[in-house]
């Protein structure tokens, strides 16, 4: 039996962590304001955007870079939609916990899609029988596809967090997904919504709504270049600031007096 593709971990995520991705945006049907996909024309690899798109998303942008991040993701769809398209829900359930036990060692945690989301409610429905053959793993997930979730159970060791910004919103606003995240354009905005920046996807497992910081390539001349250029300096800025208050931190360390200099 050929097997999925994963990745352990990645700048933000630990190494206890198995990744599983698809094709950004073509197996997204609940997205709307991030909804961008890669294609290919001439055997070169082309970025796509939605009508409605107001920012790109990072998933789409690393395929566009990355010729062996768009392959695997394509690899692992092939092989999941063989399934679908035979209705075949044990054959399914079975990949899928086959490739996960292939890279069982020391795994805590299986992030699903950090790319792509549930396409379709068969491939859903096998990850939920998946959670349930490994009650000791946490699985999460982000997902635009609500739909889908208005029509099963979780198990408790599924943690799924509703995703702002897609066609289902009003499920949001009616209050069916107490708990979502929020792409913000600056750390202000996440102020004002009241609402804490995630930065390690630890906020995946409470229950209040948080955002998340733009990031990924963002078209020219948009407001979200714009927005993610101030972020960028805004880190620049930090991590300066950060070196600053290190070095007047070992100073003191040394002397075992305060070393005041101008800031």
């Amino acid at each position: 039996m050929n097997l999925l593709k994963f990745s352990k971990g990645n700048k933000k995520l630990s190494k206890d962590t198995l990744i599983l991705s698809l094709p950004a945006g073509l197996t997204c049907p609940g997205s709307n304001n991030c909804k961008a996909w890669v294609t290919l024309k001439d055997d070169k690899r082309v970025l796509n955007r939605g009508n409605e798109t107001v920012f790109t998303c990072f998933a789409a942008s690393e395929e566009l870079r990355y010729p062996n991040v768009y392959k695997s993701r394509r690899y692992n769809f092939d092989l999941i939609n063989g399934y679908v398209l035979k209705n075949d829900l044990k054959g399914l359930t079975e990949l899928i916990n086959r490739s996960i036990q292939s890279n069982r060692k020391n795994v805590l945690k299986v992030r699903i899609h950090e790319s792509g989301d549930f396409y379709h409610p068969l491939y859903l429905q096998a990850w939920l029988n998946v959670a349930q053959l490994n009650k000791d793993i946490k699985f999460y997930c982000y997902s635009k596809s609500l739909k889908f979730f208005m029509e099963v159970l979780l198990p408790n060791n599924f943690y799924m967090v509703a995703s702002y910004g897609g066609k289902y919103d009003y499920l949001i606003d009616q209050g069916y997904f107490s708990k979502y995240s929020k792409v913000v354009f600056s750390e202000d905005e996440a102020i004002k919504l009241g609402l804490k920046i995630d930065k390690d996807d630890s906020l995946c497992f409470g229950n209040k709504p948080f955002a998340l910081l733009l990031h990924g390539m963002q078209e020219k001349n948009t407001a979200s270049a714009e927005a993610l250029k101030l972020i960028n300096r805004n880190k620049k800025t930090k991590v300066k600031t950060n070196k600053k208050s290190n070095w007047i931190d070992k100073l003191n360390k040394y002397y075992e007096h305060p070393y005041i200099i101008n800031k």
